[in-house]
């Protein structure tokens, strides 16, 4: 089977050094662009994020941010966008504020949170970021509730982070209760992710794999985070990471090395290298 999409979490790119992409995964990246194979960098991260990974792989990549709420072509245009309505939005923050927790909602351009029990080090330095003009800006606010009174916001994407596992159970089981439209993910750290309802990133992968003409069997997924279970499970190959949740390598058809070993960039190359080999073989057959 030859693969013609390769969607890569880009959570398994880093080399475990400070946070850095490696220079193999670079490398790696570089060689599928030669061998004409599409690359999608896909995460659970915001778009600024995401863009800043793929500007240091040198990777015109289409790019999926935000669970799969965002997407961008590689000629850096929005392909498919689908946000949290704003009535749902305010809604959902009047809940959350009835528990301590820090909640972030998130746009492609900004975010916002509320202030909760931040040093004010780090409002100070997140407003003094702002005020440089940076693409993405990001602000804290007393109350988000009264803020989104005053500027309703319709989001990809919203955060909230609770002291303990209890409390964002707890928050969970409501919250799913309550809202038909926007689909929640239960993350470590005691964190909850939410978007719209369907979306998902395999669903953007293979909206991005459809639009490109490839078939659900012709995408190699390589992922590494909990809810890339699906994703590694229904592509052509699914990959996990070394380090990955162990849900994830149990849905995989290959597990390859950890960040630190640089299994991203080694499996990359393999899997290109043997589809190559086995392009080769089959011409030889035909002569």
């Amino acid at each position: 089977m030859a693969y013609r999409l390769l969607a890569l979490n880009i959570m398994g790119a880093f080399s475990q050094n400070k946070g850095r992409v490696s220079k193999a995964t670079k490398e790696a990246i570089e060689y599928a662009h030669k061998k004409k194979v599409p690359i999608l960098l896909f995460s659970e991260r915001e778009y600024a994020f995401v863009k800043r990974i793929a500007k240091a792989l040198h990777s015109e990549s289409h790019l999926v941010a935000h669970n799969g709420a965002y997407v961008i072509s590689s000629q850096n245009k929005p392909m498919y966008i689908q946000r949290i309505s704003e009535d749902d939005t305010f809604d959902l923050i009047q809940f959350l504020e009835s528990f301590d927790c820090q909640i972030t909602v998130e746009n492609e351009n900004f975010a916002v949170s509320n202030k909760g029990k931040l040093p004010a080090t780090l409002v100070k330095r997140t407003i003094w970021q702002r005020t440089q003009k940076f693409l993405y800006s990001q602000y804290f606010v007393d109350s988000l509730g009264e803020h989104l009174l005053e500027e309703r916001i319709s989001p990809l994407s919203v955060q909230a982070t609770f002291h303990n596992s209890e409390e964002r159970d707890e928050a969970l089981q409501a919250l799913a209760n309550m809202f038909e439209h926007i689909n929640f993910v239960s993350r470590d750290q005691n964190k909850i992710e939410m978007t719209a309802a369907g979306v998902s990133k395999w669903n953007s992968i293979v909206y991005v794999a459809e639009q490109l003409g490839i078939s659900r069997s012709e995408i190699a997924v390589i992922g590494i985070s909990e809810d890339d279970e699906e994703a590694v499970q229904q592509a052509g190959i699914g990959i996990a990471m070394g380090n990955a949740d162990p849900k994830v390598k149990e849905a995989a058809d290959w597990v390859t090395r950890t960040n630190k070993e640089e299994g991203m960039a080694y499996v990359v190359k393999e899997l290109l290298r043997h589809q190559h080999k086995n392009a080769v073989e089959e011409v030889n057959k035909v002569d």
